[in-house]
C-alpha cells in the first residue's frame, strides 16, 4: 500500500496565514525591490501588495527606511536602503 503524501508543515501555514510573518516579509521584499531609490508611501504600500491598516501596524519596525516631510500636505518617503534614506534625510533639511 502506497503511503499518503504528507500535508503542509507549520512553516507553510505561517507563510500563508500569519500576518506577523507575511506583512514584514512583503515590506522587506518591497525595500529590496526599491534598492537605491525612493517612492511615496502610497506607492510603496501598493508595491508591497498590502492594505493601509496592515502596513501601518508594522511600519514602525522599518523606521530607518522612511522619512517624513512636513509642510502643507505632509508626506512619508520610503527608501530601499537605510543608507539611501539617510542621504534623503540630509537633503530634506
Amino acid at each position: 500500500m502506497a503511503s499518503q503524501p504528507k500535508g503542509r508543515d507549520i512553516d507553510a501555514f505561517r507563510a500563508a496565514h500569519d500576518k506577523s510573518f507575511i506583512v514584514p516579509k512583503r515590506i522587506r521584499d518591497g525595500l529590496a525591490a526599491l534598492g537605491e531609490s525612493w517612492e511615496y508611501e502610497v506607492e510603496f504600500i501598493k508595491r508591497c501588495q498590502l492594505d493601509n491598516t496592515s502596513f501601518a501596524a508594522y511600519r514602525e519596525q522599518f523606521k530607518d527606511f522612511y522619512l517624513e516631510l512636513s509642510g502643507k500636505s505632509p508626506k512619508r518617503i520610503w527608501a530601499g536602503t537605510k543608507a539611501f534614506a539617510n542621504k534623503l534625510r540630509e537633503r530634506a533639511t
